[in-house]
């Protein structure tokens, strides 16, 4: 018997080993992919391109991945050389959330407003774990086969075992994982539970250099976020969700909801009810152009401070809200004063699949729910606005609040969604928060089937006999009353079947979005928390280059004797 015949007779006793280490190849792949979708979407938006560059790298790397791991597996395939690659790969997660947002910035700074930019990021994130993982498949083949009469069994076997593997990967990640625990804490676990798995076939040292790994891990720096999303003001409460990465921060006497790094909601400490943010008080055009409103719908909650302020400003007024995301409501409830009351009804749920089944007419509807980063793309179609006329009273207006420009070169988004309209909605009203019409900002645009027809002034006159005199201001002088013609030649109309939004909203991303309080500092101990990022970071990296070493040296090049 040849020494490499006696070699794959031994891992055949030792099979087991060889599916532990399948198994927590496939899982972890997986689990790292959808975690890591958390570091980028907060950037880049949950955008086909995001999750295209996530499935695109994650693939490709598993494909260099097989063909090298055949290639080093026929040179003298031992357990230990292995396990060894797949310790490597464990170490390298862990350290992903410390450099992961230095190489997100760069990649943003570098190559800024492209729909190549995520992939660009995913790529230096994923592409080393993903080629390194797909060595594992071929090698425990190689070392599980003793004859070629077993290989298709053998072979078989494994390969489902590392697809159940990814199976349980991504269903612990998605339902356990992410709505229990940080980003963070996630990728940790993944790369310590890899570097586990490998020492079943590693020896004393790599045990002790686990072992420091999960000391430095846990120990100390458990509280700190590594996030490249920020937190202004100071930090109250954060929680990955379901959808987004959520934060709640004071700064002064103003309370925020932050959701992947956009503001979307305020409230003033002192007076809970004041509209802190000016497009809130463009929901109050609802009421001017259908002053005998009583029936009120909410498309996306936030902090709810729009129901709350209609809820106290209009006393004969009934509120339904519909905001998909629970945690979201359950901080409204706890951090921005949203009370029970029978005027008031949340639903937890999707809003077009909602509003499909539940058959209620409004006398206003107000679309809240857009981000600068990331549209609802089902929430923006000819479909969806039909059936929100199918849910309009009449006489009811739809008050709707897009981020982009009405002018220039990041006007498309808002001239497309704004044509749509049109099919549906023969009378629509733009108004703009912000003077200048090529800036990015809160657009708004009053619609209706009746023949209204204001101007300016009538609105003017409407607005100071409003209880508490909203958006006076504004309507003092023509810049905000948008009444210019539109060139819609080059706008498509957004359906279910061609749906070009997230091209259209990938040159908003890049651009800066004007809202107030984007100045802000950023809290001083994230400042700590970013010298502690580099500090533990550079400790890792330490450990990583002695391992290498001893990997080189007593492992990789060592050969059978």
């Amino acid at each position: 018997m040849t020494s490499t015949e006696a070699l794959s007779k031994f891992y055949q006793d030792k099979l087991w080993k060889l599916k532990i280490l399948t198994f927590t190849s496939g899982a972890i792949i997986m689990g790292l992919e959808i975690a890591t979708s958390r570091i980028l979407t907060p950037v880049f938006g949950s955008t086909i391109y995001t999750w295209g560059s996530l499935i695109g790298v994650i693939l490709s790397g598993l494909s260099l991945g097989y063909f090298l791991g055949g290639k080093v597996a026929d040179n003298y395939p031992r357990f230990d050389k292995i396990c060894g690659i797949v310790f490597s790969v464990g170490l390298f997660i862990v350290g992903i959330p410390f450099f992961a947002p230095f190489v997100v910035d760069a990649t943003v700074s570098t190559l800024p407003g492209t729909q190549f930019t995520p992939l660009i990021a995913t790529f230096l994130l994923l592409i080393f774990p993903s080629v390194l993982l797909g060595f594992v498949s071929p090698y425990v083949i190689k070392l599980g086969t003793s004859t070629l009469q077993r290989v298709g069994n053998i072979s078989g076997n494994l390969y489902s075992i590392a697809t159940i593997g990814s199976i349980f990967g991504t269903f612990v990640t998605v339902f356990v994982l992410i709505p229990n625990l940080a980003v963070n804490q996630i990728i940790f676990g993944i790369g310590i539970l890899l570097v586990a798995s490998s020492l079943i076939g590693l020896g004393k040292p790599p045990k002790i250099i686990a072992v420091a790994i999960l000391v430095i891990l846990i120990v100390p720096w458990a509280p700190i976020s590594m996030t490249s999303v920020p937190h202004y003001g100071t930090l109250i409460y954060e929680k990955e969700t379901l959808f987004s990465h959520l934060d709640v921060t004071e700064y002064g006497d103003n309370r925020s909801l932050y959701l992947d790094g956009i503001r979307h909601s305020s409230m003033n400490l002192n007076d809970p009810l004041d509209l802190v943010i000016d497009y809130t008080e463009y929901f109050h055009l609802g009421m001017m152009f259908n002053p005998s409103f009583t029936d009120v719908l909410f498309v996306g909650g936030g902090a709810f401070t729009g129901p709350k302020n209609f809820l106290a400003v209009y006393p004969e007024t009934k509120i339904d809200v519909i905001e998909i995301d629970s945690d979201v409501i359950d901080v409204a409830k706890n951090y921005f004063d949203l009370q029970d009351t029978p005027r008031l009804q949340i639903f937890n749920d999707d809003a077009r699949k909602h509003l499909t089944i539940f058959d209620k007419k409004y006398d206003v509807i107000i679309l809240d729910a857009y981000a600068s980063t990331y549209v609802p793309y089902h929430l923006m179609t000819h479909e969806f606005f039909q059936t929100l006329e199918d849910r309009l009273e009449p006489d009811g207006v739809i008050v709707s609040n897009f981020i982009g420009s009405i002018e220039g070169k990041n006007s498309q988004m808002v001239k497309a969604v704004y044509n749509t309209m049109l099919q549906t909605f023969p009378v629509n009203y733009i108004f703009l928060t912000e003077v200048k019409p090529t800036n990015i900002q809160n657009v708004m645009i009053v619609s209706s089937n009746q023949p209204y027809d204001f101007d300016r002034l009538d609105l003017y006159e409407i607005a100071k006999n409003n209880p508490s005199s909203y958006l006076v201001d504004e309507l003092s002088f023509d810049d905000h009353f948008y009444q210019k013609s539109i060139d819609l030649s080059k706008a498509p109309i957004i359906t279910d079947q061609r749906n070009p939004l997230e091209v259209m909203i990938n040159p908003i991303t890049s651009e800066p979005y004007v809202q107030e309080f984007q100045d802000q500092n950023i809290e001083e101990n994230q400042n700590f928390e970013q010298w502690a990022s580099i500090a533990i970071g550079s400790i890792l990296a330490i450990i990583s280059s002695i391992w290498l070493i001893y990997f080189k040296k007593r492992i990789w090049v060592e050969k059978i004797k």
